[in-house]
Order: C-alpha cells, then structure tokens, then sequence
C-alpha cells in the first residue's frame, strides 16, 4: 500500500523512546442496514419491485429529493443488471456509483444519509435506522409513529418483530422481508494520527459472522 513506509534498519535501531511520535488510534463501526439498501429495488426476476420503489420514494420526498428518483434508480439499476446493448450502464457496486445511472449530485447527497447499496438485498434494522428510514421501510407509518419506536428503542431495542407491532399504529403491519432486529452489514472505519500525518481506512460491505451477530 502506499502509506506503508519502512525504516533502513540503522535507523531503526537509533531511535530512542523520546524520539517516537505519539500515535491516536480511532474507529467505528456503521451498521449499513440502519439505511434503505436499493439492491432491494430489483426482485428476483430481474424486475423493479413496485412495493420497494414506492417505499424509498417516500424516503426521497422526505430528503427532498426529486419525485421521479426511485423509479429512475430503478430503471437504471434494472437495465445494468440486465446487460441489454452497448448503451447500458455498468452495475454501480458502491453508492455513489448510482451517478452511473444518471442520478445528480445533488440528490445523491440528499439520499446518502438514509441510503445505501449493498451486494444483496437486505432488510432495514429497526433498532438502528432513522425515523425517515423507517417510514419507507413500514407502510403506512407516519414520522410521529417512527419517532416515538426510535425513543421506545433508546431505552429497550427490541428484541423481535413482535414487539415492533405492539408499538405500530392500528392498522400498520410490517413485513418481515422489508425489515428485521439485526443486521449482517456494517462499515468499518479506522483512523491513525501520527504528528502531522493521518491515515484513514473504510472497510465497506463487511458481513458479520453469525458468533458476531449474536
């Protein structure tokens, strides 16, 4: 890697304790599934889902996004993945790759704290997304309703999807393939400062092992 650099032994061997610099070692650790994962907008057949487009365009409104942004994300991720002709797009892997699909900057921005796309499709972590995700993730629901599960959440998360009805609104269910308790995505994030030089590594798209997410 280029921010590898090693000493000519010499002068390893002339440096004393006084001489070494003060070392910071940071991290964190991002749970992705706390975000809508627009992998879920293509079923299994190859097909834009209706349901989840509909979904992560609430999303869009609620981040004042344009009114065509979920179905043009569709459209574009339907037509790489498919692979028809010269003029179709590459297959975006990271999330603002979906510029690949025509998407500006500007919306991107706007949907990049609620949004992600990971390799496959997943559901959306109650206990850890926001308000906003969670009004795309459950039909129905209102900010009001998804504000009061993330404060119900802070003192208790909840343990199962049962638990997440009894605090829905009459009416409002959720789906258990569009959300869950737990995650299997995260980011990893390490930051080393060493006097005036800092290195900064992202470890994307790391899936848990099943001892870790228990």
């Amino acid at each position: 890697y280029p921010y590898q650099s090693t000493l000519p032994p010499k002068e390893l061997t002339a440096l004393t304790a006084e001489d070494l610099p003060e070392v910071f070692l940071s991290g964190a650790i991002e749970d992705l599934q706390s975000r809508f994962n627009v992998a879920a907008l293509v079923g299994e057949q190859g097909e834009a889902d209706p349901a989840q487009v509909a979904a992560l365009q609430r999303l869009a409104d609620l981040a004042g996004a344009p009114g065509d942004t979920a179905q043009r994300i569709a459209d574009g991720l339907v037509a790489a993945l498919a692979g028809d002709g010269p003029d179709a797009p590459l297959p975006p892997q990271r999330f603002e790759q979906l510029a690949w699909l025509g998407l500006d900057r500007t919306t991107l921005d706007r949907l990049a704290p609620y949004a992600t796309l990971l390799p496959q499709a997943t559901p959306v972590n109650v206990n850890t997304a926001a308000r906003e995700v969670l009004v795309a993730a459950i039909d129905g629901l209102d900010l009001g309703s998804a504000e009061r599960i993330v404060q119900r959440r802070a003192n208790q998360p909840l343990r199962n999807l049962q638990e997440l009805a009894a605090e829905l609104p009459q009416g409002v269910q959720a789906e258990e393939a569009r959300v869950a308790v737990g995650s299997s995505f995260f980011a990893v994030r390490a930051r080393l400062r060493m006097d005036e030089r800092v290195l900064e590594q992202l470890a994307n798209y790391l899936e848990a092992s099943e001892e870790l997410r228990r």
